[in-house]
């Protein structure tokens, strides 16, 4: 089967039933009894806190946690969860404990470990993203293009896990100046590009459920990265391409129609996806249409975010309704989303509410426990919400990291214009 980018297989499973999906995921706790304990004491603190505490957790002015010791934690995690092929676990259930390794994730972790490597002049980070990308470059397929699912599950190709682990690619290639990491990656922007649909999206060999789904605008951003290296037009019109049928499902509500997981609610992870795909992608090919379409949809739930104090974890069109719990990957999707708005509108709301957004992800962070639960970000708040329940998730981890790394940066910036009295914005 052709796995989607990080749900429970660890994509949604159309034909498996969830009688039969939690069965197996409780005969876990038969195999590994050791985990019972873990179990019990998220469900009892999540349950604590959903009783007492406001069920917005909304962070108002102080800080409760700082971020260069979350961002410890968060690596910590990613780090333990690395698999002896190199290649790093989808999540850690507190039923079954790790998976396998994923090569989507896996892809994008690359840039985040590096990132963290070098702000922190911390060297096993950056050997952990070297170490993963040895893995990811063995998978490559003769087409160019990644396998779908967990390691191990076939050899399907997938657009989107080519797109992501092409983010780890091109990112490897700028660290290392690798001439053979440079040709893969060119592969894998050619079999994206090769299997292309004539109006510009992704809807048939390697896609998810077999549909076009405009959150595979994560795709053309990580092709448009790779088309500032290797100045073949070809790779940027393909992201070109894509963005523009994307932007016809942008909607003057913020809404962006076509995400399409079928028979599975609009998870905040996917419209954060196709928001900050858009925004990227159109910030590297200088589309002011697409950087102002994820303004939109950025500025309105911003605007639910700082009015209700929260997100909802699924929305349904036009964001009428949602369903109550958090997607607290997809919050801080959103808050990179919004940081990277800072930085190129000067908009200190934008700042605010990220701010904001991190602070309440940092709360959640367990600092103790056994090895997967340490550092890990939940899929859901509370622990047995509807995405990825009773599991810490790698890209949950990978997308704070980023929130928290982008927050760092702009701060930085920001605090020495403020003593300069320079603009803060370039």
């Amino acid at each position: 089967m052709i796995s989607s980018p990080t749900q429970t297989n660890p994509k949604p499973e159309p034909g498996r039933g969830k009688a039969a999906k939690a069965l197996a995921e409780m005969a876990g706790l038969l195999r590994g009894p050791h985990r019972v304990f873990p179990l019990l004491l998220k469900l009892t603190s999540d349950r604590i806190r959903t009783s007492f505490e406001p069920r917005h957790l909304y962070a108002y002015a102080s800080t409760t946690r700082p971020s260069e010791e979350a961002l410890r934690l968060l690596v910590g995690w990613i780090r333990a969860a690395q698999r002896r092929d190199g290649g790093i676990a989808a999540y850690y259930s507190l039923l079954t404990g790790y998976s396998e390794s994923y090569p989507e994730v896996t892809g994008y972790i690359v840039p985040t470990l590096y990132d963290f490597g070098r702000s922190a002049s911390d060297a096993a980070s950056i050997a952990a993203a070297e170490q993963a990308t040895r893995w990811l470059l063995s998978l490559q397929m003769p087409s160019g293009a990644f396998p779908a699912g967990l390691h191990g599950e076939g050899a399907q190709p997938s657009v989107f896990n080519t797109g992501q682990i092409l983010f780890g690619l091109v990112r490897a290639h700028s660290e290392t100046a690798s001439a053979d990491i440079l040709k893969r990656a060119a592969a894998a922007g050619d079999f994206l590009a090769g299997v292309q649909s004539e109006d510009g999206s992704w809807g048939g060999i390697g896609a998810y459920q077999g549909s076009a789904h405009t959150y595979y605008s994560m795709v053309s951003w990580a092709l448009a990265q790779l088309a500032e290296i290797t100045q073949d037009r070809r790779h940027a019109h393909t992201a070109e391409r894509n963005l523009d049928w994307v932007l016809k499902h942008c909607e003057p509500s913020g809404w962006i129609d076509g995400i399409n997981l079928r028979g599975h609610p609009t998870y905040l992870h996917f419209i954060a996806y196709a928001i900050q795909g858009v925004l990227e992608c159109g910030i590297l090919l200088r589309r002011n249409d697409a950087i102002e379409a994820a303004r939109n949809s950025a500025w309105v739930l911003l605007r639910k975010f700082e009015t209700h104090k929260h997100l909802y974890g699924a929305y349904q069109a036009d964001f009428k309704f949602g369903s109550h719990f958090a997607c607290l990957t997809g919050n801080a999707q959103m808050s990179c989303v919004w940081l990277r708005l800072f930085e190129i509108t000067g908009d200190l709301r934008y700042l605010n509410a990220a701010l904001k957004m991190n602070e309440l992800l940092k709360r959640l962070l367990p600092v103790r426990g056994r090895s997967g639960v340490a550092g890990g970000v939940a899929g859901s708040y509370p622990v047995w919400g509807a995405y990825q329940p009773l599991r810490y998730i790698s890209w949950g981890c990978k997308f704070l990291a980023d929130a928290l790394l982008l927050e760092q940066r702009l701060l930085q910036k920001y605090e020495a214009c403020e003593l300069e009295a320079a603009p803060c914005v370039s």
